[in-house]
């Protein structure tokens, strides 16, 4: 988590001003960092330095601003410190008074109530001479919080000869335990013992959120000046932090051994007043109540702040339209005709109905089975239910629908049809899902993909085409690896610097962004584990193709590709030096450790086995269960944890389970050939190459509309079995086509995930930097780009290597 956040999370709401405002001095980072980038360009320009010239001499140093901005807060933070501290003391001293006077009381209820001898409670005479001392006995100076003068040894001595005799005070143990029948007196003192257990409570609640308002507010200084010397190449955090005792009261080593010691004495007092034991038993007690307190008084900030989080989460996973969708059912879930998604379930009902009832097949099964498929197409399409419940609907309507048929052609029974499609939901392709996602896991919670990408990005220099080529070829080659969905994501990162020193109103911003997007939309068909689709159309190939036959098909498409997309991305936003100044990214200067380099070898071995796996099949048999080495290496060690294995998007796994049932009903009912020899023959005069445009056009718009998945989803079937019913049977090469032009939609902001996160990238006021107008003026052209290089470089790869 951010230390934004979590200062947000562990702040006191009502103290929320009073903490250093670490997001204001991150602007101010990010502004001093731009200004001396301007500065330092204007300098190098010849023609125009007579004209800054006096400019410059009034320019101030970044690390004078910056510095008198933290004493700022210093200043504040100390001030508000030493106000609370003061009345915290007095809280205590009066606290400590009103127990003495309890004491008391309870001491004369007993000599005026002798009937009640079993209450008794004796004072010594010293006892009692040194109870009043016992208003000093916190540890902490009673002086003004304003004077800084250390506690002497010997103050702290008699403090604590003080406690030992308050607490040696005796007490009735019978008191607390028993309040019936007991007269008006006593009554009035049970209650009293009460009241004074809720003020030593919230007392030490106050106690414990100053001992936490230190510390959060000490990392505060020490992560912005961390931040401000990378950004500004300085070196001002040593020496800021080493000044920071003598500078104020609050960061004093005395000041937070005083807290502790107050601490420790409250406990004490709870101790008195609860009548324990023991002091770990009272210190047991006020952590729950501080915990309690804690989840009670700021339930509503972090049920805001975790909203935010998980926001923050599902838009960087591409899941957030998923989100919304989810939030909507919920929200306006009623039975009203105003609802749309009554609606468009009522609709959707009504067309599957009539089409069950309504012969346009002959074979019953197929007439259920293309019910059952426009019925999935029409709720994936229109996403009335989240897409993997409609994926989890597809089974029971296989079987309730009785769809398939054995292989004589009569209907399936329940009992072989539920065996028969659950077997096929679980297969190879689903596990080298898995490790797809499990390399990724590992790639990123390590850092090791943002390493290599800022090494290699810190290598662009500072020339805007050659940086945006840079970041586009990360961002692709990330996707074939930690796939299509969290390579923006990391590649988002690694542009902030950029994107804060550049101006307000420079188009390279957008370029950046929208570069990141494209390119991951082109990395998308990359590797068979770099996005869904191409998970779905592995699977409907027999035989499936190896990694080395899809990284000469898609790699040279994927170049070709993204050189033409920099080329027009360049031309429409006028990217030059001339009118872009870059700051250099740096390094991460540290090393790889032990365990990043078994990370990496791990990785790099799937990656080989996966390549050569159709020579490996007498060891490993299909290529799903080399997926499990990383899974057994990672997990197995503790390098990934269950929390990891939780947080896979699942919703994508049970969504391609989903289509591979559809695809097995529609194949076992004979839906699919029947429709692909109706399509034949008004196709047939057209050559494989025509049938590629044709369906490749027809693809490319419907991805543009539904998402990438959901496209592959409903067409791989259908262009397989055309494929496999022409003259010259060629169902691999369409699939592959199909699988290519899915990733190759990006027209909208809705056009994949690596679109839905670009479109929700903010400045630091919360300004988007795109809008829909510039995906829709740089997405459809790009799609059409992709799409010529995918039906002439594609299609000819294909067929040189017989595909």
């Amino acid at each position: 988590m951010k230390f934004s956040h979590s200062l947000q999370f562990n702040a006191v709401p009502e103290w929320s001003s009073k903490y250093i405002a670490y997001t204001t001095l991150k602007k101010l980072i990010y502004s001093l960092q731009r200004d001396q980038l301007h500065q330092a360009h204007a300098l190098e320009d010849e023609e125009s330095s007579h004209l800054i010239s006096n400019e410059h001499r009034t320019f101030k140093d970044p690390g004078v601003v910056f510095l008198a901005a933290l004493d700022a807060e210093l200043k504040k933070i100390d001030e508000f410190y030493q106000r609370q501290e003061k009345f915290v003391l007095s809280s205590l001293e009066i606290l400590v008074k009103d127990i003495e006077d309890f004491e008391q009381d309870l001491d004369s209820g007993r000599k005026n109530s002798g009937e009640f001898g079993e209450f008794s409670l004796t004072h010594s005479r010293s006892q009692e001479e040194d109870i009043p001392k016992a208003r000093n006995f916190s540890g902490m100076s009673q002086t003004d919080p304003g004077d800084h003068s250390e506690v002497t040894e010997d103050e702290n001595l008699v403090n604590s000869k003080t406690v030992e005799n308050y607490l040696k005070s005796p007490k009735s143990p019978g008191l607390w335990g028993h309040t019936d029948n007991l007269p008006p007196q006593l009554l009035l003192l049970t209650e009293t013992r009460i009241l004074l257990r809720k003020r030593v409570i919230a007392l030490y609640t106050t106690m414990s959120e100053l001992k936490s308002f230190i510390e959060l507010n000490k990392t505060g200084f020490k992560k912005a000046l961390k931040k401000f010397d990378k950004s500004l190449n300085t070196n001002l955090k040593d020496e800021y932090l080493d000044n920071l005792s003598r500078k104020t009261y609050v960061f004093r080593d005395e000041t937070a051994n005083k807290l502790d010691g107050t601490l420790d004495s409250v406990i004490k007092l709870y101790q008195i007043i609860c009548n324990h034991g023991d002091i770990e038993t009272a210190k047991s007690e006020l952590s729950i109540h501080l915990r309690e307190h804690v989840v009670w008084e700021r339930n509503t900030v972090w049920r805001d702040m975790i909203g935010l989080e998980r926001k923050n989460y599902a838009t960087k996973t591409g899941t957030e339209k998923n989100s919304k969708a989810d939030k909507t059912v919920i929200d306006t879930f009623n039975l009203s005709l105003k609802n749309p998604i009554v609606i468009r379930s009522i609709l959707i009902t009504v067309v599957t109905l009539i089409l069950l009832n309504v012969s346009i097949f002959e074979d019953p099964q197929q007439e259920k089975c293309f019910a059952l498929m426009v019925c999935a197409s029409l709720l994936w399409a229109t996403e009335t239910i989240p897409l993997f419940v409609t994926s989890l609907l597809i089974p029971l309507l296989i079987i309730i629908f009785e769809v398939l048929k054995n292989d004589d052609g009569t209907a399936m029974n329940a009992v072989d049809s539920s065996k028969y499609i659950l077997g096929t939901m679980w297969n190879s392709v689903i596990l080298l899902l898995l490790g797809g996602f499990t390399l990724a896991a590992a790639l990123s919670k390590y850092q090791i993909a943002k390493s290599i990408s800022t090494e290699i990005l810190s290598r662009a220099g500072t020339n805007p085409s050659v940086v945006l080529i840079t970041i586009m070829g990360i961002a692709l080659f990330t996707s074939m690896w930690v796939s299509n969905v969290a390579a923006p994501v990391l590649c988002f990162s690694l542009i902030q610097p950029l994107l804060r020193t550049l101006p307000k109103d420079s188009t390279f911003k957008n370029a950046l962004i929208l570069g990141i997007a494209l390119a991951s939309n082109i990395g998308g068909m990359a590797s068979p584990i770099a996005s869904p689709q191409n998970i779905i159309a592995i699977e409907a190939m027999d035989p499936q193709p190896s990694w080395g036959q899809w990284f000469v098909i898609a790699l040279p498409v994927c170049v070709v590709a993204l050189v033409l997309v920099w080329v027009f991305l360049l031309i429409t936003f006028k990217c030059t030096s001339k009118n872009t100044k870059l700051v250099s990214i740096r390094t991460i200067d540290e090393k790889f450790t032990l365990i990043q380099w078994y990370i990496i070898s791990v990785s790099v071995s799937t990656i080989v086995l996966w390549c050569v796996a159709s020579k490996l099949q007498g060891i490993f048999g299909e290529m799903g269960i080399i997926s499990l080495l990383p899974i057994v290496l990672f997990f197995g060690p503790g390098l990934l944890t269950t929390e990891d294995f939780n947080n896979y998007p699942w919703n994508i796994v049970i969504l391609a389970m989903g289509g591979t049932a559809l695809g097995k009903a529609v194949s076992s009912s004979g839906l699919l050939k029947t429709i692909a020899i109706g399509i034949q023959h008004e196709v047939e005069d057209f050559s494989l190459f025509g049938i590629a445009i044709t369906f490749g056009l027809l693809i490319l718009i419907m991805a543009t509309f539904v998402s990438h998945t959901v496209a592959a989803l409903i067409t791989v079937p259908l262009v397989s079995e055309i494929g496999a019913n022409l003259p010259d049977p060629h169902p691999r090469l369409l699939i592959m086509i199909t699988a290519l032009l899915c990733s190759s939609a990006m027209g909208l902001p809705t056009s994949g995930f690596p679109n839905v996160t670009a479109i929700c990238m903010t400045d630091e006021f919360g300004n988007p930097y795109l809008t829909v107008g510039t995906f829709i003026t740089r997405g459809i052209p790009s799609s059409i780009i992709t799409y010529f290089v995918v039906i002439t470089i594609g299609f000819a790869t294909m067929k040189l290597i017989n595909f």
